[in-house]
């Protein structure tokens, strides 16, 4: 990992100081403007957050071929 630059550790220490709070537009866009621009943003928007679901795949410790 590389190691940060003092102008990054500050604004770092900075940010974990004051908190970030989030925009409720970033958390979710309820609605979005009937434009193709608009249109797109709500896309790339879905797609960044179906990249966090993952789903639940049972582990089911079974078989011949498995090892830890």
């Amino acid at each position: 990992m590389a190691k940060l630059s003092e102008e990054e550790k500050k604004a770092f220490i900075e940010l974990s100081e004051r908190g970030y709070v989030q925009s409720t537009e970033e958390k979710r866009p309820l609605t979005f403007e009937n434009t193709p621009e608009g249109r797109a943003r709500y896309v790339r928007w879905a797609t960044e957050m179906a990249k966090f679901y993952k789903g639940e795949k049972p582990v089911r410790f079974v078989g011949n071929e498995w090892k830890l």
